[in-house]
């Protein structure tokens, strides 16, 4: 009998135990209970001399103890309390998810009118919290589903071939026996496509209606939905080949698709994509459906999109959709009716390309808080440009301006949006001092930006630390201005402070919006850093990166972006051509354009003579952080009684490895008291603040960003270790002995007695060796 052979092909290929649990009961009446143990003994019985029309069962973990495996993951559809439709619409749903993470499912009718058993395997094992993760949301998308599988112990199913107790077996639709074997066997899929379907159906299961909580849609409804989009458009295969929708398409006012998710700015790969000129060889298709696509997941409109097509200066890559090739191979500009048609049909397949695309930050299917932090700063950028340019053009805004970027670098590298504000670090990753970055963040606290969590201790070289504001209380200041706190789709463009009401949401130029990843950052905050803007300073800063990003622009133009008056934005200009930064492009409707020449500006630094001064800068900080922590313990010494106070080092005493630097005694003048400039000599030399400064230097001059933590002097020439001076090896005492554990500058000790030894361990000298090698120092 077939399904007898299936049956016995399925526990030899893939089940892991020689017995399996049968069904209680007797022949023509067995019962849906296979308990553990029966009156009659245990309730296993043995795979080699079973009765092959019994009802068995199988265990899904393996190890059942406390970090249970499963080394199948199917899903039990019911049709017992639900209707043969709904058990199809569920399964037509698993299957697509299924696929598109690259699981091959095997669906087995259960031998039960309407049931069903949908397979998957997984050779490494599957763990226990990412089984309840997958049926968990598995549950509330498929109202058929019996979720009880979930628990270890008693995760029990029949396996194909197995007999139903009511008639009949449970068989295989789709596949015949050695290939459900190879799919859930040897061609199973990795643990990893497991996370990846646990967050595509969590995905699904959150964009549920709220009024919808058993999903239950018509067959001819799921059929629908998989082969047509918006407007009853047929989607292409290859789009269909990502599986189901994860997010909803909604229409916009004018009735074109876009995705139910919130409004943010353009990443830096979609901008860079944006800026790309084709070629005759590339392929325009996938040129502009990237871009487009990067806009739907960003929850821009087909306006909005459409207003990016018509702007040739920030979309190269969109040319096709502009022009068309003539014979000649020149290019004739298109009738604006027919670019709109154009991007139309483009926008439509980047929406339903998108809505197939889960929202998870990494493909193990965890949800981090990087994630939620990336999006905390991508909504401050968004209410920083809902403020107005008009708000960081006044005499304190750019400073203002940088210093929250620069708190957005530390809250995306730290992974939370509490962070410690050193003004040291802060001022220099933001291209100021740290007595302005002081400043600057009383004001952001002040009007609302941000909000002290916990002041600094300067004993414990702590920093205060603030996080992102919510609310504040308006000071009576004449200087201040709230923060915006609203959702940046629901302010107009210069509004003057708190709002909470639903306006509608302006058309967002495209070219200035920054990216809330840690590399556009980075580039912007090095922009902030050139130590040209100490010359002719930070508005022009802010007047140059509009310049740079838009490309060709008027005055006009310009003004709109930086917020600045006609009279400082042609002050600005001027300065900036002066130094080679910009340059007039062309006229154009009466006015003269301005486009960025792409000098360094480490180059105009070194021609208006302010090159070197941040890198200068950010040597002093660091020596002084030092010298801050060396007189916090000399403090801490100070404070303790005479009697208990250790005895201590010289401060001119050369520090080795293994050796503290804050247990040297602070220096001190002939009269007892403090010598700050000579302990900050010392420690100068201590940190090696030439090279430091070497590395500063270079890093300004290539264009790097310049971080406190990160910089490190040049690595000093190290002698040759182990070489043999009579009978003894001259040994560099800074490596500890791994033999007699004697610390770094001490002898090496025999046995108990702790004498010291006749020659250098030979562990010590091999590690020495190693250490010389490898260039350990």
């Amino acid at each position: 009998m077939q399904a007898h052979r299936t049956l016995r092909r399925f526990l030899a290929a893939l089940y892991w135990d020689r017995s399996v649990r049968a069904a209680a009961g007797r022949p023509g009446a067995w019962l849906n209970s296979y308990p553990p143990k029966t009156p009659a003994g245990s309730g296993y019985v043995r795979i080699a001399g079973m009765d092959l029309d019994r009802p068995v069962t199988v265990h899904l973990a393996r190890g059942r103890g406390r970090n249970p495996r499963f080394w199948a993951l199917p899903f039990d559809l019911d049709a017992k309390h639900h209707a043969p439709g709904q058990v199809a619409d569920d399964a037509a749903l698993l299957s697509d998810a299924v696929r598109a993470e690259g699981i091959g499912p095997v669906p087995v009718a259960s031998g039960s009118p309407g049931g069903m058993h949908l397979w998957t395997g997984c050779r490494a094992g599957v763990p226990f919290p990412l089984v309840q993760r997958i049926y968990r949301a598995a549950a509330r998308l498929c109202p058929s589903l019996d979720a009880s599988l979930s628990n270890p112990t008693d995760a029990l199913l029949r396996p194909p071939g197995s007999a139903h107790r009511n008639g009949g077996y449970a068989t295989l639709t789709a596949h015949t026996v050695d290939e459900a074997v190879n799919v859930l066997g040897p061609e199973s899929a990795p643990v990893t496509a497991f996370y990846r379907l646990a967050a595509r159906l969590e995905t699904m299961a959150a964009d549920l209606p709220p009024e919808q909580a058993e999903p239950a849609a018509p067959a001819t409804a799921a059929a629908t939905a998989s082969e047509t989009g918006h407007g009853r458009r047929t989607v292409p295969p290859s789009i269909l080949a990502r599986g189901p929708r994860v997010r909803r398409i909604v229409q916009d006012a004018t009735g074109c698709p876009v995705l139910d998710t919130p409004w943010r700015p353009l990443g830096g790969r979609a901008l860079r994509g944006l800026h790309r000129r084709p070629t005759r060889r590339d392929d325009h298709s996938a040129i502009k459906h990237a871009p487009a696509r990067s806009m739907a997941l960003a929850g821009w409109t087909q306006a909005e999109g459409l207003a990016v097509v018509r702007d040739p200066q920030s979309s190269p890559a969109l040319e096709y959709l502009r022009s068309e090739r003539q014979a000649d191979g020149s290019r004739r500009p298109r009738r604006e009716e027919e670019t709109a048609r154009l991007w139309a049909r483009v926008w439509w397949l980047a929406v339903e390309d998108a809505a197939r695309m889960p929202r998870r930050p990494q493909d193990h299917g965890h949800a981090p808080q990087g994630d939620e932090v990336q999006q905390a700063v991508a909504d401050l950028f968004a209410r920083m440009r809902a403020a107005g340019p008009r708000r960081w053009a006044r005499k304190s805004g750019p400073a203002d301006e940088a210093i929250l970027r620069a708190l957005a670098l530390l809250m995306m590298l730290a992974g939370t949006v509490d962070v410690s504000a050193n003004v040291h670090r802060v001022g220099l990753l933001a291209g100021y001092t740290g007595q302005t970055a002081s400043l600057a963040l009383w004001r952001l606290t002040r009007d609302g930006w941000i909000t002290v969590t916990a002041e600094a201790e300067r004993r414990a070289g702590k920093a205060r630390r603030v996080t992102l504001a919510t609310s504040h209380e308006c000071p009576d200041d004449e200087h201040h201005r709230c923060a915006v706190y609203q959702a940046p789709e629901n302010i107009a463009p210069d509004h003057t402070g708190s709002d909470r009401s639903r306006t509608p949401r302006p058309p967002a130029p495209p070219t200035c919006a920054l990216s809330a990843s840690p590399d556009a950052l980075r580039g912007l905050l090095t922009h902030q850093q050139a130590d040209v803007w100490h010359d002719i300073g930070h508005h022009a800063a802010r007047t140059l990166w509009a310049v740079q990003q838009a490309g060709n622009v008027t005055v006009a133009q310009i003004m709109g972006e930086t917020g600045y008056g006609r009279r400082t934005t042609l002050r600005h200009l001027h300065r900036l051509a002066g130094l080679q930064l910009v340059e007039p492009a062309r006229r154009r409707r009466g006015g003269t354009t301005y486009r960025a020449t792409g000098r360094a500006l480490y180059e105009a630094g070194r021609e208006s003579g302010s090159a070197g001064r941040m890198a200068a800068m950010a040597v002093v900080y660091r020596v002084k952080q030092e010298t801050i922590q060396w007189w916090a313990a000399e403090e801490v010494y100070r404070s303790l009684p005479y009697a208990q106070r250790p005895r201590r080092a010289p401060a001119d005493q050369a520090v080795i490895p293994g050796m503290d630097p804050r247990g040297r005694a602070y220096p001190r003048d002939e009269q007892g008291h403090p010598d700050h400039a000579r302990a900050r000599r010392i420690e100068a030399q201590r940190i090696n603040a030439a090279g430091m400064l070497d590395h500063a230097q270079e890093l300004t001059r290539t264009g790097q960003l310049l971080d406190l933590p990160y910089l490190t002097p040049p690595e000093p020439s190290r002698p040759h270790a182990g070489v043999r001076a009579g009978r003894r090896a001259v040994i560099p005492t800074r490596h500890r002995c791994p033999y007699c554990h004697a610390e770094p500058g001490a002898r090496c000790t025999t046995g108990s007695s702790a004498k010291p030894a006749f020659r250098w361990h030979a562990a010590r000298r091999r590690a020495a060796r190693q250490a010389a090698e490898h260039g350990h120092p």
